[in-house]
């Protein structure tokens, strides 16, 4: 086997992260820009609300994106990238990319 390839314990960390379901939507609606969880939820309507509050919560924990709160009434809270997510724009233009040219097809 060629050791250069094969799976080091950082690439299988970031794999596991960005392969969890519904984290490169979440990535991607909230590459548009900061947002709130009701924008988030109505961009992604087949997501649940319990693991839409996981996933940002996972995502916080991981350093990809910050949760802003800003004591009002009603309290406003809201979601955005840090560098390290807005890095995996590239990663997840790729998918993207690959997503338009190849899954739509389906074969």
């Amino acid at each position: 086997m060629d050791t250069e390839r094969a799976v080091c314990e950082s690439f299988q960390r970031a794999a596991q992260l960005v392969g969890q379901r519904w984290v490169p939507q979440i990535v991607w609606v909230l590459l548009g820009g900061p947002s709130r969880y009701s924008v988030v939820r109505t961009a992604i309507p087949e997501i649940s609300d319990t693991v839409l509050s996981d996933r940002l919560r996972d995502l916080e924990s991981a350093g990809i994106l910050t949760r802003a709160v800003t004591p009002s009434t009603p309290v406003l809270i809201e979601y955005s990238l840090t560098e390290r997510g807005r890095e995996l724009a590239k990663v997840i233009d790729g998918l993207a990319t690959w997503a338009d040219r190849w899954a739509a097809t389906g074969a």
